[in-house]
C-alpha cells in the first residue's frame, strides 16, 4: 500500500470523527435555539417539542458514542462483526476489525437502534451517513470483496445493507447494479434509497444501458419520493441522464 494511503487510513477515521462531532454540536444547539425562540413565538408545541428533543440528543449523542465504545472495548465478540461473518463477508469483517472500524460501526448500529419512532428520524439517519462515511474510507484504502459486499446487502439488516453501499461508494468497482436496483425498489429505511440514488448516479458510466433503464424506471415507480426532498432531487437528476455514455454529477446533501 502506497505511503500516502497509509497516511490517510490512519487518519481518515479521526478526521470523520471531529467533523461528525461538530454537526452532531452545531446541529443540536441550532435546534434547540430554535425551540426555545418558538415557544416565545406561540408556535406549535407538538412540533417545538420535537425540536428540542431532536437538539438535544444530538447535543449529547457525542458523549453516548463514547460511553458505548467504551464498554464495547471488553467485549470478547462484537455483535456486527458476528452479523457480518453470518451473512458471507468473513474477509470483510476481519478488514473492518483490522482497520479497528468494527467496534465503532457497532455502537452507532446499537444507537441506531435504540432511538425507534418517528421523533428520531433524522438523528438516525445521521447515524446511517456516519456509518456509511466510515466505510467509504475504509474501502478507498483497503480492497473489499465484490461478492461478499454483495452478500453483506442481500443478507444484512438494514444497517448492513446501507454498510454495503457505503463501501461501493468508496470504492466504485464493488458496485453491484442488482444491489442498486433493490435498493432503488425495495429500500429498508429512506437512508438506504438515498445513499442508493447518490451511488447510482456515481457509478453512472459504469454500468450497462439495461441496467440504467431498469434504475431510471424504478426510481420513477417510486412513491416515496417526495417532491423537494434530497431523494427526489436525485431521482429527477437520474431521469435526465442518458442511457448510454455519459456521467453523472449527483446534487450533494446532508441528511433527510
Amino acid at each position: 500500500m502506497p505511503d500516502d494511503d497509509r497516511v490517510w487510513l490512519e487518519i481518515a477515521p479521526k478526521v470523520l470523527e471531529v467533523v461528525y462531532r461538530t454537526i452532531c454540536l452545531l446541529a443540536g444547539f441550532a435546534l434547540l435555539v430554535s425551540g426555545i425562540v418558538g415557544l416565545f413565538t406561540g408556535s406549535d408545541t407538538g412540533a417545538l417539542i420535537a425540536v428540542l428533543v431532536a437538539g438535544a440528543v444530538l447535543l449529547l449523542l457525542p458523549s453516548i458514542v463514547d460511553r458505548l465504545s467504551s464498554a464495547a472495548v471488553g467485549s470478547v465478540i462484537i455483535d456486527l462483526v458476528e452479523q457480518v461473518v453470518d451473512a458471507g463477508a468473513r474477509q470483510s469483517a476481519q478488514t473492518l476489525q483490522k482497520l479497528g472500524l468494527d467496534r465503532q460501526i457497532d455502537t452507532y448500529a446499537r444507537i441506531y437502534t435504540e432511538l425507534s419512532g418517528d421523533t428520531y428520524q433524522d438523528i438516525r439517519a445521521q447515524l446511517l451517513d456516519r456509518i456509511v462515511a466510515q466505510v467509504a474510507a475504509a474501502s478507498a484504502v483497503e480492497k473489499f470483496d465484490k461478492a461478499e459486499v454483495r452478500s453483506m446487502f442481500f443478507k444484512g439488516t438494514p444497517v448492513m445493507r446501507v454498510m454495503a453501499l457505503g463501501l461501493m461508494k468508496g470504492d466504485l468497482s464493488l458496485v453491484d447494479a442488482d444491489v442498486l436496483l433493490e435498493s432503488v425498489s425495495r429500500s429498508l429505511t429512506g437512508n438506504e434509497q438515498y445513499h442508493a440514488l447518490d451511488l447510482t448516479l456515481r457509478a453512472w458510466d459504469r454500468l450497462a444501458s439495461p441496467e440504467r433503464q431498469a434504475l431510471k424506471a424504478a426510481a420513477g415507480r417510486s412513491v416515496h419520493l417526495q417532491q423537494g426532498s434530497a431523494r427526489r432531487t436525485l431521482a429527477d437528476t437520474l431521469q435526465v441522464l442518458p442511457d448510454a455514455g455519459g456521467t453523472a454529477n449527483p446534487p450533494t446533501r446532508y441528511s433527510e
